[in-house]
């Protein structure tokens, strides 16, 4: 249910629907697969430590906080791409979740995991 919300998007047309659940859902799989791997326990035997020393052990210690975050990163960008996928489903893809109005086109094309409109997503960003 993609409609146009200005005449400045009315040269942009709308994302095929088809396209849009396809490049989605093998983001999804992609995600999923990712966050899987990182979310697998370390080698048997491998130790982490943060001694006084920069060692191999400090070292992949950092390593595994940095993935914390990233993986942090994967889980919120998975479920924005479920989200997406959901509205597909129930026929409200398209029209933001916060006001209900239609997302731009141009948003949708660049990123098709949008659910909100660009006023009601910079609000959540503040």
């Amino acid at each position: 249910m993609v409609r146009r919300s200005s005449t400045a998007d009315a040269t942009v047309p709308a994302p095929d629907l088809d396209e849009v659940r396809t490049a989605l859902q093998a983001r999804a799989d992609d995600l999923r697969s990712r966050i899987g791997v990182m979310a697998a326990a370390p080698e048997r035997g491998s130790t982490l430590s943060f001694g006084k020393r920069i060692g191999d052990g400090t070292l992949e210690a950092v390593g595994r906080l940095t993935e914390v975050g990233v993986g942090a990163s994967l889980e919120l960008e998975e479920a924005r791409v479920s989200r997406a996928l959901e509205k597909l489903d129930d026929g409200t893809y398209g029209l933001c979740d916060a006001c209900g109005r239609p997302i731009a086109p141009k948003r949708l094309r660049a990123m098709p995991e949008s659910v909100l409109c660009l006023e009601d997503a910079a609000k959540l960003r503040r």
